[in-house]
């Protein structure tokens, strides 16, 4: 995942301060980067950079490469932004199972004691058969179509993590019988 942090950066606050004049574009590692302004509502005038691949106004644009563009334009991310939700299936089901427990909180609050620990669910079953005070139904369709959404993919997650478990199980009896067989 390429962030923000990994290319040049050419703010907008860094250049302002030095311009004395109107201009219309600047030199950055030679590159022309056209400015634009706006004025706002307080007087004055702000200054913007126009992205070369889409023409937009932007405070910050990077440099890739040989190529200066926004960060949607050149598909950058902020390092917060990083999902570590995809890294492996235990930090994944966890992120799952606090999902669904807050899910189930929203459709019964008075059993939120039983929502807040992980993988204690034996109440919760039977406290999702009515429908809370002012909810609509839709909404409640869509809520319990969630929770089942949720619970699939915990499951799927934990069959891989079984999975991943047996897997290293065997690679590790395969170690030990080379070893006593070696000798």
């Amino acid at each position: 995942m390429r962030t923000v942090t990994d290319y040049k950066k050419l703010n907008i606050k860094n250049i302002v301060s030095n311009i004395r004049s109107v201009k219309d574009y600047v030199r950055f590692n030679g590159h022309k980067v056209k400015l634009t302004t706006t004025s706002p509502n307080y007087g004055g005038v702000r200054y913007w950079f126009l992205c070369p691949a889409c023409n937009k106004r932007k405070a910050t644009l990077y440099q890739l490469k040989s190529v200066i563009a926004c960060r949607t334009c050149a598909k950058l991310y902020y390092p917060l932004q990083d999902n570590k939700v995809q890294r492996n299936n235990i930090s994944q089901f966890l992120y799952y199972d606090r999902l669904l427990s807050k899910t189930r909180t929203e459709l019964n609050p008075k059993f939120e004691w039983a929502f807040h620990s992980y993988l204690r669910y034996d109440p919760i079953t039977s406290s999702l058969h009515n429908k809370p005070k002012g909810m609509h139904l839709t909404t409640y369709v869509h809520k319990l179509e969630y929770i089942d959404s949720l619970t699939n993919k915990m499951h799927n997650c934990m069959q891989v993590i079984n999975l991943d478990k047996q897997h290293h199980a065997d690679k590790i009896n395969k170690q030990i019988d080379m070893i006593f067989s070696s000798r």
